[in-house]
């Protein structure tokens, strides 16, 4: 299958999407920790969570009345299906994707891997606990899970308290159709079932960063990707590190053994406050290594960097989470830290 057939797929999923699920990088004040402390709601003492699965109703229905059948799942998946005011233009590319025999493996593949929900039911049910208790915000977090057309930049949405994760991404690492689509191994090694409930939680804190104004450094992207896995780690203290920062555990020893001589090739080389691409390409994007160091290396670790300046700073100062998630300093940060990286 050429790219382009999968771009077409992967823009048919998105039409069946409701215009609210915002990417992480798309911060509206309705995304604001104001907005989400005013829509605090009074929830009972016990409330039954569960995942609704909206893979199975689309997958399953009846594709000979679509038009009607949609509209009968209106009420429960509007997230996905809007008001269920369908053009003739929407049915069929809704049709054409579920009829797609890529997305037919993909959904017997996830029937597969996941007959049910109750692990990642109750491993979210005790992250939302958590997120309640560090936040103090009491929200009742809607839930679904669906086949994406494979949307690899997104596999998890988050809006308005809104969790859509797209399990066709989280399949494996060895899927073959994630082989067949040029997916690299660096990428594909997180689309595993342990992923998605850390995925899930950093992006639940997206909404509590401000959005950066001004002349954006390497330090800035450091401690604002610090931030979101040091969010993941205390809603999820059973984690293991190498997971919520989405490394192999070689990979994790290696940042520990290298530690000090990352943060010297910084310091050094006066990376640290400097806005241009380049730096923030080395140590913050995505790819088999970081460049200038060894193929042992992971990429990112300008992010995991981050993590540790941050839970020093948090061992230090005596503050809320959302506090820290707040403080749009990153200099001020850094400087309460007093972050010393570890020597081997």
């Amino acid at each position: 299958m050429n790219k382009s057939n999968f771009s077409f797929l992967l823009i048919v999923s998105m039409v069946i999407l409701i215009k609210g699920c915002i990417s992480k990088n798309q911060n509206s004040d309705v995304n604001r920790p104001d907005s989400l402390n005013n829509s605090q709601i009074s929830l009972p003492e016990k409330v039954a969570f569960r995942i609704k699965r909206y893979e199975t109703a689309l997958f399953e229905i009846d594709k000979a009345n679509l038009e009607t059948n949609l509209k009968r799942l209106v009420p429960e998946f509007s997230v996905f299906l809007g008001s269920g005011d369908f053009t003739p233009d929407d049915i069929n590319q809704i049709s054409a994707f579920i009829s797609s025999d890529i997305n037919q493996d993909a959904y017997q593949e996830v029937k597969k891997q996941y007959p049910d929900l109750n692990s990642l039911t109750a491993g979210l049910n005790k992250a939302f606990e958590n997120f309640a208790r560090e936040t103090g915000t009491k929200v009742l977090h809607q839930t679904y899970t669906y086949v994406s057309g494979f949307d690899f930049q997104y596999p998890v949405k988050y809006a308005d308290s809104v969790i859509i994760i797209a399990l066709d991404m989280f399949l494996g690492k060895d899927y073959e159709m994630y082989k067949k689509m040029g997916i690299p191994i660096y990428l594909s090694s997180r689309f595993t079932a342990e992923h998605i409930i850390p995925t899930c939680m950093k992006e639940m804190a997206y909404p509590f960063i401000p959005e950066q104004t001004g002349p954006y450094t390497l330090l800035d992207a450091m401690i604002e990707e610090g931030k979101l896995l040091y969010f993941a780690q205390k809603l999820l203290p059973g984690t293991n590190e190498h997971i919520i920062a989405g490394f192999n555990q070689n990979q994790h020893k290696w940042c520990i053994d290298n530690e000090s001589n990352l943060w010297q090739f910084i310091i050094e080389n006066e990376l640290l406050y400097g806005t241009d691409s380049k730096s923030r390409s080395m140590f913050m994007v995505d790819g088999p290594f970081t460049s200038s160091f060894s193929q042992d290396s992971p990429a990112r670790t300008g992010a995991w960097l981050g993590m540790q300046i941050v839970k020093s700073y948090m061992k230090k100062n005596n503050i809320p989470l959302t506090s820290l998630l707040a403080n749009g300093s990153s200099r001020e940060i850094l400087e309460k830290s007093g972050y010393k990286p570890r020597k081997k």
